[in-house]
């Protein structure tokens, strides 16, 4: 295959798919908002047949031979959206069926999303979160209701099937275990979505198994509670480096894999610390490489990373051998060659990758011109003066991977590397997981109120399947995911 580092977005329905590599796409002038809802309806309608337009142009699914349903599940996303958009109007209609595009396809890698403001979030009094199987009560300002109760049902249903029947239909991919972990949250909030009635009452479950029912009383959520929740996600974000919170346990935080100027320096510094402390790593009872909050970006950073601690050449035999059979396809769109020589900048610090960006764009052009729908990256002499013989890397301490269930994209990319050697543990939540589809770039829809994602490659053969995620080894259900906590965790395994 080609020795390609990948440059991963992953974009979540959680969030307004935050374009993590570089500002590439300039703000565009602020639209005007619609003043009736024929106007909503109409803006709504065509930033729907925007998005299934710019997809089905851009997409390497239209042409992929190994998802041959693709065209059709694109055509039942426009369908579904555009039902909804028939049934309401107004800003949040527009949301809601925008989201409905994108959790069809199912794939945070491809759809669209709204950035019409929402209302300001309802709340019963408490905030919940998923863990493990279960829907917890994070922190709480109603009498009665206590954190680590568990909700059990509400309105006579399970949560399991409230968050099938609400929750999935507009955001996540309700087969991803992470993706539970991510929704869980939204199950008692309301967002304003007005498709959803909010919930009545609901069960409660306290740790010694008594049972209470509890009437909801909704209202804005006050600004007060912000900092109470600060940590209900992923628990605190550390920044990047490498540490030593216990003298014999060394933490590298890794909450990005971004390029900015200022996290590249960051993770320079980080390099250089392994390079250091090699002796101390090598002989210390742990190393935890934190991945808590990472969104992706670029997987170069894990792979410098894990080369650093197992050793270079150890790292891309493995490396070599599990992806040997993989190919990646480039669709040879007009935008979508634009979008790769646009990252040249980006790359600028990383000549490696800024060369085989710039080969990837010529062969995309040239199969532009040639009206061929792909781009097959070709072959390099990676295996060239690679030995035979199996190598084995001197470091051998346990290392944990803090795993947190919005891991997807680069950040999958990072366990793949990592789980090449035995003394790798997963600890905390399962991972997301990617489709085949990767380097995303985001395209504006005609309203001017949102964004089309747009996957430019294919991946084919690869090891780590479409929708394939990892289970923890370890798995931590806990509420509380703070760095404390976690270590407390960890130090006793």
């Amino acid at each position: 295959m080609a020795n390609f580092t990948s440059f991963h977005i992953i974009t979540n329905h959680v969030l307004l798919c935050a374009l993590l590599l570089s500002p590439i796409i300039n703000a565009a002038q602020e639209p005007t908002l619609p003043t009736t809802p024929e106007q909503w309806r109409s803006i709504t309608e065509r930033d729907i047949n925007a998005a299934y337009s710019i997809t089905a142009q851009n997409h390497p699914g239209m042409f992929d031979s190994n998802n041959p349903t693709f065209p059709d599940l694109l055509n039942q996303a426009k369908a579904e959206a555009l039902t909804l958009s028939a049934q309401a109007s107004g800003p949040q209609t527009h949301v809601a069926a925008i989201a409905r595009f994108s959790t069809i396809l199912q794939d945070g890698h491809a759809g669209a999303f709204s950035s019409v403001d929402r209302p300001a979030r309802r709340w019963p009094g408490f905030r919940a979160v998923w863990r493990g199987d279960a829907l917890k009560v994070y922190y709480s300002e109603t009498k009665n209701i206590s954190k680590g109760d568990v909700v059990s049902q509400c309105d006579g249903q399970s949560t399991d099937t409230l968050m099938r029947e609400r929750i999935f239909k507009f955001h996540g991919e309700v087969a991803q275990p992470g993706h539970w972990w991510q929704q869980g949250w939204r199950l008692l909030i309301d967002e304003g979505n007005p498709f959803l009635t909010p919930l009545k009452e609901c069960e409660f479950v306290k740790a010694n198994g008594n049972t209470y029912t509890q009437v909801l009383n909704w209202s804005v959520r006050p600004k007060s509670a912000s900092r109470h929740l600060e940590n209900a996600y992923n628990g605190d974000e550390l920044p990047i480096d490498l540490t030593w919170p216990d003298k014999n346990i060394a933490w590298i935080a890794m909450p990005s894999f971004s390029s900015t100027d200022k996290q590249t320096a960051a993770y320079n510094k980080v390099f250089e610390k392994i390079q250091q402390q090699r002796s101390k790593l090598l002989t210390a009872k742990a190393v935890v490489l934190d991945l808590r909050h990472n969104q992706g970006g670029s997987s170069y950073w894990s792979s410098q990373i894990a080369k650093e601690l197992w050793g270079e050449k150890v790292v891309e035999q493995k490396a070599n051998d599990k992806s040997q059979n993989t190919q990646v396809w480039w669709r040879a769109s007009k935008d979508n060659t634009d979008y790769v020589e646009s990252l040249f900048g980006v790359v600028k610090d990383q000549p490696e990758v800024l060369k085989t960006l710039k080969t990837v764009a010529a062969g995309m052009a040239l199969s532009l011109k040639n009206d061929a729908p792909f781009y097959v990256e070709q072959e390099t002499n990676t295996l060239i003066n690679m030995p035979q013989k199996p190598l084995a890397s001197d470091f051998k301490t346990k290392v944990f991977v803090i795993v947190p269930p919005q891991c997807a994209s680069a950040c999958l990319d990072a366990l793949d590397k990592f789980k090449l050697f035995d003394n790798t543990t997963l600890f905390g939540a399962p991972s997301s997981a990617d489709s085949m589809y990767m380097e995303v770039r985001l395209a504006d829809l005609p309203s001017g109120f949102g964004k089309v994602v747009v996957p430019n490659k294919v991946y084919v053969n690869r090891a780590r399947g479409a929708g394939d995620f990892y289970k923890p080894d370890v798995a931590y259900n806990g509420i509380d995911w703070t760095t404390n906590v976690l270590l407390e965790q960890i130090k006793n395994l």
